[in-house]
């Protein structure tokens, strides 16, 4: 069987018509690289892995495709080859994850502002920033402390998060901003009967929606482009870090990494960053 019937097997037994139709133009691309590369069509019985890493690098180096499309045409041949009974193996590149975002020490600073006031709900949303922003909290974190996870002292200052990942507990620092964020809020939240630090205005605790759309909201009014989530706060608190010289493990402690590999996310360098380094060379 050749090649043109061989695919149309091959489509025919896929249930999903987007998948189809996916695969089917992936595979006649590949057969007219194929046909142009070696002048004649392609064999998939004889088909080899040599070739299809040809074809990837033609993809990469000539076409300059991005590893996902690359990917879904890999797919389609391994596809096409295991209903051959088939096995190819042939890597595609490594998909790149999208650099962490974070906030300008500009934007951190509106955000806050925009957060600022006298009530207590103002005081409570200040200290919620801080604490994702400065401390490096995860919103479930955050939401679940309790008011005697905090230990405020005039030099220093902790909060034991409890509902760490993986179920972990920590002692998070706190700079001398995020206590001062706590204490005007505990020195004027109403004595609500729960012991959860952070409620809504009847008292219940506040939930991980209601935090993201209070981000949102504040975000919104502080006029920053782009959307900001309590997780780009916790992304903003760890890129400073590295960029004031902290080592990557005691990032990966305060963070509750479990793995360093996660922490490296946030080492790439900003523009800034980038023109401030070849300044002066």
């Amino acid at each position: 069987m050749g090649w043109a019937e061989t695919v149309e097997t091959f489509l025919a037994g896929l249930h999903s018509p987007r998948t189809q139709a996916r695969y089917r133009a992936a595979l006649s691309e590949f057969a007219a690289w194929y046909e142009q590369a070696f002048a004649e069509k392609p064999d998939p019985a004889l088909l080899t892995d040599l070739e299809v890493r040809d074809y990837v690098a033609h993809l990469q180096a000539v076409r300059r495709l991005s590893p996902s499309s690359i990917h879904l045409r890999l797919a389609a041949l391994r596809g096409l080859l295991k209903s051959l009974g088939r096995t190819l193996r042939v890597r595609g590149p490594r998909m790149q994850k999208p650099p962490v975002r974070s906030l300008s020490a500009r934007e951190l600073g509106r955000l806050l502002a925009a957060a600022e006031g006298e009530g207590w709900i103002e005081k409570r949303n200040v200290a919620l920033l801080a604490l994702m922003a400065k401390a490096g909290l995860r919103v479930g974190e955050v939401i679940a402390l309790e008011r005697t996870d905090m230990e405020l002292n005039a030099r220093s200052g902790w909060a034991l998060v409890r509902s760490g990942k993986g179920n972990k507990a920590r002692r998070v620092p706190l700079n001398a901003e995020v206590r001062r964020a706590l204490q005007e809020y505990l020195a004027c939240r109403p004595d609500f009967p729960t012991q959860r630090l952070f409620v809504s205005r009847t008292g219940a605790p506040l939930s991980a929606r209601d935090v993201q759309r209070l981000v949102g909201a504040l975000a919104r009014r502080a006029r920053l482009e782009g959307k900001v989530t309590p997780h780009v706060l916790r992304h903003t608190f760890a890129t400073r870090l590295l960029e004031r010289g902290a080592d990557i493990a005691t990032v990966a402690a305060i963070l509750g990494h479990e793995s360093i590999a996660a922490t490296s996310r946030y080492l790439h360098p900003s523009e800034a960053r980038l023109a401030e380094a070849v300044e002066g060379v």
